[in-house]
């Protein structure tokens, strides 16, 4: 995949593509805090989280140590539940806490690429790649914790992040990741299976 996130979006926050994403999450830090300190006093798997609606799914952000480069935030998805399609300038680190599912990683002219994880995974998208997470449990939900930088990015004037205009269902991507696994294309997961040996989700009847 293609390095060249910094081309275009060298811009002030105050040029952000999405400037609504960033205000979005400052007010969720307003009326839920960021956990300080230098230890989570809870259990990723199993600590509350707060809706985050215009993400779709709950979250929770952690400001530990006093750290000013590094940023760290919790995120749930629902049962067969799908992430919002976004891209930013940070990196990050995603560690898969609780759950299993894929992403879907690319860059406007780039083919789809498939990341598949389960508890215990780590995996990074590429700086200002197009990814969006699915849940494959329809019966559990499933937990990320992403380290980023942010705060380097912010101090630069270089942070932005912009959602995509074709958010993908959850029947688009099953059938992204089912060709990934048929091609043997697929990152991470269980490599030379057949796709047939993946649960086909059900079917939303509020958007199909």
């Amino acid at each position: 995949m293609r390095d060249e996130y910094l081309k275009g979006v060298l811009s002030s926050e105050k040029k952000n593509r999405d400037a609504s994403e960033i205000s979005a999450r400052d007010e969720f830090n307003k009326r839920h805090p960021p956990i300080k300190g230098l230890v989570v006093p809870h259990d990723l798997r199993k600590m509350d989280l707060p809706e985050r609606p215009w993400r779709n799914n709950r979250g929770q952000w952690f400001d530990l140590a006093d750290y000013e480069v590094l940023n760290a935030h919790l995120a749930e998805l629902k049962p067969g539940g799908a992430s919002v399609r976004h891209r930013h300038t940070t990196e990050a680190y995603l560690y898969i806490v609780k759950g299993s599912g894929y992403s879907l990683l690319n860059y406007d002219d780039d083919p789809v690429e498939v990341v598949e994880w389960s508890e215990g995974t780590l995996f990074a998208p590429p700086r200002w790649a197009w990814h969006q997470h699915f849940n494959l449990d329809e019966n559990d939900t499933s937990r990320y914790l992403a380290i980023q930088d942010t705060g380097l990015l912010r101090t630069m004037r270089l942070h932005n992040i912009e959602r995509h205009s074709v958010q993908l269902t959850k029947e688009q991507g099953f059938e992204l990741l089912r060709a990934a696994i048929d091609s043997g294309t697929v990152h991470g997961g269980h490599q030379g299976r057949e796709a047939d040996s993946i649960v086909e989700p059900v079917s939303d009847p509020h958007t199909s």
